[in-house]
């Protein structure tokens, strides 16, 4: 029956979408580790530069405190110290945003691209027991002699044609699909119908760019 077959080609549809959206947060996740790491580096090198000024401008270490002689006020000695505290923060901070984004256009070595070559081994060996899943459900009988066009292979598309055939508003595809082409016309239900680009498009981009991330 064309409803059965469309609720199976739905489940399978369902399950391609289900990786490639794991595939998503799995490159997600690499490029926030990436993110991650650099902001460590630069949040401990803001430390050292904020203690190594405070430090540098302690009394005894410099001329900036020559003038605190016994006798000088708690309250002068308090604001001096403030104002150095303030200064080493505030340069800590902007070493911080500088190396940050150095590292982040690799103009200095322990940049993004050496960062990512550190992860990049887990995250392929991730992607690839993805790719091989997407490999195998595209190779299945029901993607390979699919009886409907690209452009309708995904899970929106599917559940409209399904809720149509059990509605009796259609009696095959050919209807099915001219009904939807007619209903995605409205701006309103185009979204919940129909998408840009189809889950075996996106699915065949994913093989795609992989084999070039590899070479």
């Amino acid at each position: 029956m064309i409803l059965d077959y469309c609720r199976e080609l739905f489940d399978t549809l369902k399950n391609l979408e289900g990786l490639l959206k794991g595939s998503e947060d799995l490159r997600e996740d690499y490029r926030k580790k990436i993110s991650a790491q650099i902001a460590r580096q630069a949040s401990i090198l803001d430390i050292l530069v904020s203690i190594g000024m405070i430090v540098y401008f302690m009394p005894d270490k410099t001329v900036f405190f020559s003038n605190l002689v016994p006798g000088t006020g708690p309250v002068d000695l308090f604001f001096r110290m403030s104002a150095i505290t303030f200064l080493s923060l505030l340069l800590g901070y902007g070493s911080r945003l500088g190396l940050t984004w150095l590292w982040q256009h690799n103009y200095l070595p322990g940049g993004r691209k050496h960062i990512a070559r550190f992860y990049k081994k887990k995250y392929l060996k991730k992607q690839k027991e993805i790719i091989e899943q997407i490999q195998e459900i595209l190779k299945s009988e029901i993607i390979v002699n699919a009886e409907l066009p690209n452009d309708y292979m995904n899970t929106k598309s599917i559940n409209y044609i399904i809720g149509c055939l059990e509605a009796g508003e259609v009696s095959n595809l050919k209807e099915a699909t001219n009904l939807l082409e007619l209903e995605s016309r409205d701006s309103h239900v185009h979204y919940l119908i129909k998408t840009e680009n189809n889950t075996i498009s996106r699915a065949l981009l994913l093989i795609k760019n992989d084999e070039e991330e590899r070479r």
